[in-house]
């Protein structure tokens, strides 16, 4: 089976079943744009990478219960003139036969076997109406409304958003952008201007728009609205409002933020979410999705000829309504990105409401730096209760011989990350182990069964290797309670002994899923207890084995 029949047999069966209703029967109400950013990776450099665009704009559907759009044809046709002056390849689909759900989803499956290389830049861009629909007693799903697609079929007919980004995941391109200029609301009327001037009649006189930032979500998707939001169009711009002020910033003289030449994805996303609110007087909030490791590779317009500005930015969930303070001064509100000049400065991450100071320390920034500032907060604090087993074995053949035999043993614990400090580890831990000896006495050798309880408390410090892995060596003190039992019919004896125990851990920890931890441990150390005449200390090896569940318990302070 080709490639193209798998995407299009992949999107095909990705659908669910009940119609439930949604803002795109209603003329001028649109929805939601998405991205995903990923770093490109290594590469061939015989071939060169490629920049490609499928573009879909629908004004007019056979089903007449989605009313007719207004701007959507000329939306696509507006970006497609735009990317043609940088992309190498850009398919515009406008007319009612290149619109269909069969030839949709042909479009993308050509694009998906074209960009074969991972250093290939590609962009979708849907404006039409979007629905949404549910398995019965299921959650609700998004969907993409085609020239085609029936209301009452819409699993049938319409394009499934979540199968969409599934098979945009699966391209080989690690540049990838989806910008879904429609909405999914169930809620709308048919002239987005009417309504739009009903709402800021309503508004108080002299009231005050509170900031974009203050009632933005924690979401990581670029949205042209909000989850539950209308995304409009506008008779006095002629376009739908999120996609009128991303062609703005397509001008490099407008959407450069950083000055290097170029207008990549999260500047365009940045200068139209903040228009647009502007415009709607806060009913329509632009929101931001992605993962952008180190610069934003997506270049939408321009050429990046030289180094841009520094840039601080994030649109990491945890960086949600943090304000960015760059010497004394507020320089706005994360997520975005935020221009600083060369230099060295005085950082300040502030919880916008609370008032709590995450960050606070010195940077220092030359020409085409860009900071994730997440990457500067204190990681969350968590805790970890562990259960596992462990052997431990006397180093002295004489302590092995006569005292303390080598021993199995279970253990209960606590693990602390990020505590007290970032990347401390405080560990507790309680445990049993026991085994069986032999010892002489009474001119023989005689059998003794050996039990130990015990309690320690530690503190490592953990370091980050790859594939998901941690090395956290440490250091622990305890106590240890002994117990010598000898019952050879002709002997019977008790012996208890209380020891004070130190030690030293190498632990490996993995957490193959968020919230199951697995930690092998090498353990080594040494008890100071009276054996016969010597109080030691008595060294040991060991090995222990643990696994449990991680809770996180919130941010600490840098």
């Amino acid at each position: 089976m080709s490639n193209r029949k798998r995407y299009l047999l992949f999107l095909a069966i990705c659908s669910p079943a009940l119609f439930i209703g949604g803002c795109l029967a209603h003329s001028g109400i649109k929805g939601p744009a998405l991205v995903d950013f990923a770093p490109a990776g290594f590469m061939d450099k015989t071939s060169k990478p490629k920049r490609m665009a499928l573009v879909v704009g629908i004004d007019s559907f056979e089903d007449k219960h989605f009313n007719s759009l207004k701007y959507a044809v000329e939306d696509a046709e507006a970006l497609g003139a735009k990317l043609k002056k940088s992309f190498d390849l850009v398919r515009v689909l406008d007319t009612p036969g290149q619109t269909r759900r069969a030839s949709i989803l042909e479009a993308i499956a050509d694009i998906g076997e074209q960009a074969n290389d991972a250093r290939d830049t590609v962009l979708f861009y849907f404006s039409t109406h979007g629905s949404l629909g549910r398995k019965p007693g299921g959650s609700l799903e998004r969907f993409l409304v085609a020239a085609d697609t029936r209301m009452n079929l819409l699993a049938q007919t319409g394009i499934p958003v979540d199968g969409l980004l599934r098979v945009v995941d699966n391209i080989p391109a690690k540049r990838k952008l989806v910008v879904l200029a429609s909405c999914h609301s169930g809620q709308g009327k048919s002239r987005v201007d009417d309504d739009l001037a009903k709402a800021l009649a309503s508004l108080k006189s002299g009231s005050t728009l509170p900031p974009l930032e203050d009632v933005s979500e924690a979401t990581i998707i670029l949205t042209a609205s909000a989850f539950g939001e209308t995304a409009r169009e506008s008779e006095k711009l002629g376009h739908d409002i999120y996609t009128y002020f991303f062609l703005q910033a397509l001008d490099p003289a407008i959407g450069d933020r950083d000055g290097n030449g170029a207008v990549t994805a999260s500047e365009a996303h940045d200068y139209a979410r903040k228009k647009t609110y502007e415009y709607t007087h806060g009913m329509q909030r632009p929101t931001a999705e992605s993962s952008i490791l180190g610069r934003d590779p997506i270049v939408l317009t321009g050429d990046p000829d030289r180094p841009g500005r520094p840039v601080l930015f994030s649109y990491a969930p945890s960086a949600e309504g943090l304000e960015v303070d760059v010497d004394g001064t507020a320089k706005g509100l994360l997520p975005g990105g935020i221009v600083v000049p060369e230099g060295k400065h005085e950082l300040a991450l502030v919880e916008a409401r609370g008032g709590k100071t995450l960050f606070k320390g010195e940077i220092s920034l030359k020409q085409g730096d860009t900071v994730e500032l997440t990457r500067l907060l204190p990681p969350p604090a968590d805790i970890a209760l562990m259960a596992g087993g462990s052997f431990e074995w006397p180093l002295l053949a004489t302590t092995r011989g006569e005292y303390l035999p080598y021993t199995f043993g279970a253990n209960l614990g606590v693990r602390m990350h990020n505590w007290p400090n970032r990347g401390f580890v405080l560990m507790l831990n309680g445990n049993y182990h026991g085994g069986k000896g032999r010892s002489s006495g009474l001119g023989e050798t005689l059998p003794f069964e050996f039990d130990a309880v015990g309690f320690d408390i530690g503190l490592g410090y953990s370091w980050s290797m790859p594939h998901d892995l941690y090395i956290s060596p440490g250091l622990s003190v305890g106590t240890e309670w002994n117990f010598r039992k000898f019952d050879t019919g002709r002997f019977s004896k008790q012996e208890s002994m209380w020891g004070f125990k130190f030690g030293a851990e190498l632990a490996i920890e993995w957490e193959p899923v968020s919230g199951l931890l697995f930690v092998p441990k090498l353990l080594g150390g040494g008890m100071v207890a009276g054996l016969g005449n010597d109080m030691g200390p008595h060294p040991f090896i060991g090995l222990a084995f643990s696994v449990g569940g991680k809770f996180p318990m919130g941010h600490g302070l840098q």
